[in-house]
């Protein structure tokens, strides 16, 4: 026979109390689109990725409205594809060898 659940070994979700707080304010929600590269650049990562939705505190439909509009703003060349530290502008820094890391 099967033992009885207990309610006692689950962990919450979340803790009692804490809620996620949303990164833009409803007020903000109107920035988020393809022509406002200062907004978006936030949500970016320093090598040009979109930050996870956990770090950027969206919420799922937001997330993928964000989502979709860097990938239009990209598109359009407002936005970069590689970030900053990956585009070579600056010296050249010596390329490691996968030998090396061995």
């Amino acid at each position: 026979m099967a033992r009885p659940r207990t309610s006692s070994k689950r962990k919450p979700v979340r803790p009692v109390g804490k809620r996620k707080r949303r990164q833009i304010k409803p007020e903000d929600e109107g920035r988020l689109i393809y022509r406002d590269p200062e907004f978006l650049m936030q949500f970016l990562s320093p090598r040009g990725k979109i930050r996870a939705r956990r770090q950027t505190g969206l919420s799922r439909r937001q997330q993928a409205r964000l989502a979709r509009e860097v990938k239009v703003a990209r598109e359009l060349a407002i936005l970069p594809y590689v970030g900053e530290d990956r585009r070579g502008d600056g010296e050249e820094r010596p390329r490691r060898r996968r030998d090396d890391d061995r």
